[in-house]
């Protein structure tokens, strides 16, 4: 009787290099580019903010799907399952916006008052925690793929440049968020540029921690999404903010709290109602 044929894997320093190479090059293309863009075109922050918005829609349309729509097709069993999806986008969307309300130097939530890396930070890991559960999903396909390389194992070139169109786009809402923070679309000085890099570094992190975790700790990367999907929501916030503009008196934090709640009980509100068609 013939032994079967050895299974193929693909090296953990093979898988993680090029999933680290294909997340990290698109990220600052993509950051530099609104730069670029920025300073050729001298757009209004107002549209370019606009522009990330539209982004914003598809990321937490398709990070919903991510985390199969927090169980809504079950209806109301509110199992473990279900409640855990559910827990985890709150906790993703509240951790996100009630450190927000404390990026400021004082009550106002100003431009002026603000500090913009603290914010970028921000924007760079709520958009990252969808990345880890990214992460999760390749490691544990690097591991367990019969294929002879990664190209191959995410379905060929389509899916190569599908995820490097993706994290290009998704790092443009991050530098959006923190050049509307600092107020000027010009990134010159040293400073500035160290901040950028930091910012980009924190959104890549989380998906190479998860490729890396579940290259030898199978996850199911799907409770990230859900909190993920929470945390997208939270950036969303962060972005409209210049698109209709803000007078200090009007936004304190308080009043960002309210605002976020009713964000998040006019979410649930229709999620409880779909959970009925189930």
């Amino acid at each position: 009787m013939e032994s079967a044929p050895p299974r193929i894997m693909i090296g953990f320093d093979v898988s993680f290099i090029e999933f680290t190479l294909a997340t990290l090059i698109p990220i600052y293309a993509g950051m530099l580019s609104v730069i670029v863009i920025c300073k050729v075109t001298r757009l209004n922050m107002r549209y370019i903010s606009a522009f990330a918005l539209g982004l914003l829609f598809w990321f937490f349309f398709d990070t919903m799907n991510d985390a199969v729509q927090l169980g809504v097709n079950e209806g109301y069993t509110l199992d473990f399952r279900q409640s855990c999806l559910i827990l985890l986008f709150v906790t993703g969307f509240l951790l996100l916006t009630l450190l927000d309300g404390r990026t400021c130097t004082s009550d106002n939530l100003t431009g002026n008052n603000r500090s913009p890396i603290l914010l970028g930070i921000l924007a760079a890991f709520g958009m990252g925690i969808h990345g880890f559960g990214e992460g999760l999903e390749f490691g544990t396909l690097a591991a367990g793929t019969q294929a002879v390389s990664v190209v191959d194992a995410i379905g060929g070139a389509g899916g190569g440049i599908s995820y490097f169109l993706h994290k290009l786009l998704e790092s443009t809402i991050v530098i959006v968020v923190f050049l509307s923070a600092t107020g000027t679309l010009n990134i010159s000085t040293q400073k500035q540029v160290r901040q950028m890099t930091a910012i980009g570094l924190i959104f890549a992190i989380p998906s190479m921690v998860g490729e890396a975790v579940a290259y030898y700790v199978p996850m199911n990367a799907t409770y990230f999404f859900a909190m993920g999907a929470g945390a997208a929501l939270s950036v969303a916030l962060y972005v409209i903010k210049p698109i209709f503009g803000e007078r200090p008196e009007d936004i304190v934090f308080s009043r960002w709290i309210r605002i976020s709640f009713s964000v998040l009980l006019g979410f649930f509100l229709l999620y409880g109602a779909a959970l009925f068609h189930s």
